[in-house]
């Protein structure tokens, strides 16, 4: 005798594929609109928080850039060649920040390609330390790669 095959509940795939496919179609939306929404809106904003300190410093912005440093405050661009000549904009702005090394510090935003004019600037400045050395105080500086596309926006207190 022969058994009679069950007819019993066969159940389907197809809702739950259909849910799994417009899970993903929404995550690549939501990712290609953020993805968009980055490139659109290149430049970032640069603030200092340093709130540990009782007598907090001032942060000045110079971008490095493949042939030029520009100095953010007065917009002024140096050509690499003259970075470290004798009475040349930067050492002037340096003798600035000299003046007012207790409350004042410079930070770099180093673009690609501007590496060795950061350098050259590291380097004055670290002469610059050297002699500051003698009379106890010192330049202090940072720097921070920034992207071809981005633009320095500096925050006035």
């Amino acid at each position: 005798m022969a058994r009679k095959r069950s007819e019993g509940f066969l159940p389907t795939l197809f809702p739950f594929l259909s849910i799994l496919t417009c899970t993903a179609g929404v995550l690549s939306f939501i990712i290609i609109s953020i993805s968009v929404v980055s490139l659109l809106a290149p430049s970032i904003m640069v603030t200092s928080r340093d709130t540990t300190t009782k007598n907090p410093k001032k942060p000045t912005y110079v971008e490095c850039h493949p042939n030029y440093l520009l100095l953010t405050q007065t917009q002024e661009q140096i050509p690499y060649v003259q970075i470290d000549q004798p009475r040349s904009p930067f050492r002037l702005f340096l003798e600035q920040i000299k003046q007012r090394a207790d409350s004042t510090y410079i930070v770099f935003a180093i673009y690609p390609e501007g590496e060795r004019t950061f350098r050259r600037a590291y380097r004055l400045i670290g002469e610059l330390n050297k002699q500051l050395a003698l009379q106890g105080a010192k330049i202090d500086i940072g720097y921070e790669p920034f992207n071809k596309t981005w633009h320095l926006q500096v925050g006035r207190d």
